[in-house]
């Protein structure tokens, strides 16, 4: 799970989750393989995008066209399905940015745990980043408030369990990062649907993967169901 346009109110504010299934481990080493191999070009050593990746792991946001191109090539080719909700900060109650984040979170979460009602537990890692720590602490009570509200409390609820990890520890993260990162162009440009649009063209490459995107203020966008397509 991760964040997408916060600090930056001229892009949409995403929280997203990408769901690696039971091959989890197995898409984690194809993505430390391409790292290593990535990592080894000479010809981008020196390049200050290329030494953070090399550093820290894939970044959408950063990542040289040498490093981005073939991580969307292997997204291509794993299985994964992803979940976001999106706001424009107008339909998410909250007083600050951080609290609009916590909602997000708690929404998204409690739609999880409805989703894999029937597994003993659910766990999430959530990449690190400044002002999450409390966030986290605060979690599992508020999401299982909110299921139970919406479900009832006689239905047994998977447990949430939630770890911090960083996008070096655990590359997988990267994922939902390129994912969302094409979900906030598309957006950006109105929700395009004309295939001359690079933005419309990069949403469609990863929308197969897009089990839910839901907007606070324009209800459901996108889903396995219900595709734009």
């Amino acid at each position: 799970m991760d964040e997408s346009g916060n600090g930056n109110a001229s892009q949409p504010l995403i929280v997203g989750a990408v769901e690696l299934g039971e091959d989890a481990d197995e898409i984690e080493g194809k993505i430390r393989d391409l790292h290593r191999r990535l990592s080894a070009k000479s010809s981008l050593a020196g390049l200050p995008s290329f030494e953070e990746f090399r550093k820290n792991g894939f970044h959408s946001s950063t990542d040289p066209l040498e490093v981005s191109g073939p991580f969307l090539e292997l997204m291509r080719t794993i299985f994964f399905r992803s979940y976001m909700v999106v706001t424009n900060r107008t339909g998410v109650p909250s007083d600050t940015e951080s609290e609009a984040i916590e909602s997000m979170y708690v929404k998204l979460l409690s739609d999880l745990l409805i989703r894999h009602r029937r597994e003993s537990e659910l766990l999430c890692h959530i990449e690190q980043s400044e002002g999450m720590s409390a966030i986290i602490r605060r979690l599992p009570d508020n999401v299982a408030q909110r299921t139970h509200e919406m479900i009832g409390k006689a239905t047994p609820l998977p447990q949430l369990k939630i770890t911090m990890v960083a996008k070096s520890d655990y590359m997988s993260t990267a994922i939902i990062d390129y994912v969302m990162a094409a979900v906030s162009r598309w957006l950006q440009a109105d929700c395009t649907t004309n295939p001359k649009k690079w933005e419309y063209r990069a949403f469609r490459e990863i929308e197969s993967s897009i089990s839910v995107l839901y907007s606070f203020e324009r209800g459901r966008i996108s889903s396995r169901r219900d595709p734009l397509h």
